[in-house]
């Protein structure tokens, strides 16, 4: 049986809690990269979509409400583009991966859904599973 302490390892990457994305990302290049990240207009999707803009990526925004997008990502320097996308219908992911021009360098499955009423997708499973995970998978 293996002791807690042989479970982890530290990655002594000389990150921490307080890194922030702009600390992680400083010194890379991503010029000519693309980066799709779903959810990328609030809390860590945003900061994530800020620090990739920064160091020189072409950044898709992935969104479920495009038109709230905009408005939160306007003052937001860089190659930045609104893509709709709801996780929660699978015809909405099949169109945005058709959409994509190119390859994909950066895929971050930021965007989530919690706490909401029972509800469910139409292929009949509950909303939060399926947006939060077979919507991620599907768009993989």
């Amino acid at each position: 049986m293996a002791h807690v302490s042989d479970l982890q390892k530290p990655l002594n990457s000389g990150f921490g809690m307080r890194s922030s994305a702009m600390d992680v990302i400083q010194g890379i290049d991503l010029t000519g990269k693309t980066a799709v990240v779903t959810g990328g207009y609030s809390g860590l999707g945003l900061e994530t979509v800020r620090a990739l803009a920064s160091a020189g990526a072409r950044v898709i925004v992935a969104a479920r409400r495009p038109d709230t997008a905009a408005t939160e990502l306007a003052g937001v320097a860089g190659k930045i583009e609104i893509a709709a996308l709801d996780l929660g219908d699978p015809a909405s992911i099949d169109a945005f991966g058709a959409s994509l021009s190119g390859p994909v360098h950066i895929l971050i499955n930021n965007a989530a859904i919690m706490a909401n009423p029972l509800t469910r997708d139409s292929r009949g499973y509950e909303s939060q599973f399926a947006t939060n995970h077979l919507g991620h998978f599907q768009l993989v």
